[in-house]
């Protein structure tokens, strides 16, 4: 009962605290709108993702091709674990900004959550093609390659996360896992060996 009341007396005074800017901003919509803006970027970093997502609907009623905003919204709904409203509202920033990587990455995320492999796999490398130095977009793309059974090109993805990334323990040992399941188990001993290093090295 404590915590209900607790849940609902965040969302009353988010609600006046909502009523308080758009009093204070009513002549200035592009303050009001950066300030829901920034407010829902540090709710989502927060993790008070409901909070967030409230901001973000502010903020659209104010100008909906806001990239940003929009962008928002879906890290919201996936932290929320909407997943079918976080596609949408990413597919809506890459309508407005086709460049934006972040996007085409949580996409990939997405559609991997739903074992939309192919789909996942395309928009993992939509994501490099943007950011081509982002060992974790190389490495999230040899686990969507090895799931669907494209494990050659999914060696090739991770030990290009290993090589950008040499201190991060996971992208070795995936790599190691890769390569004892084809049978290579000389060079999986000298993978799980560089995640050893990496992980006595704190990464």
């Amino acid at each position: 009962m404590a915590d209900k009341f607790t849940f609902q007396g965040l969302f009353h005074i988010l609600g006046l605290y909502l009523d308080k800017i758009e009093r204070a901003f009513r002549l200035d919509s592009k303050d009001l709108l950066r300030v829901y803006r920034e407010r829902a970027i540090g709710c989502n970093e927060r993790g008070a993702h409901d909070m967030a997502i409230t901001l973000c609907h502010k903020a659209i009623g104010l100008n909906g091709d806001d990239v940003e905003v929009q962008y928002q919204l879906g890290v919201a709904y996936m932290g929320k674990k909407l997943d079918e409203e976080a596609i949408s509202s990413f597919q809506k920033v890459l309508k407005l900004d086709a460049d934006r990587a972040s996007a085409h990455f949580r996409l990939g995320v997405l559609y991997e959550r739903a074992a939309a492999l192919d789909k996942a796999i395309a928009s993992y490398k939509n994501a490099i093609k943007r950011k081509t130095d982002k060992a974790e977009f190389h490495y999230c793309l040899g686990i969507a390659q090895d799931k669907n059974n494209d494990h050659k090109r999914a060696v090739d993805s991770l030990t290009k996360a290993t090589q950008l990334a040499p201190n991060v323990a996971k992208y070795h040992y995936r790599v190691g896992l890769l390569y004892d399941g084809q049978g290579q188990h000389n060079k999986a001993v000298e993978a799980f060996k560089k995640a050893v290093e990496a992980e006595e090295a704190g990464g």
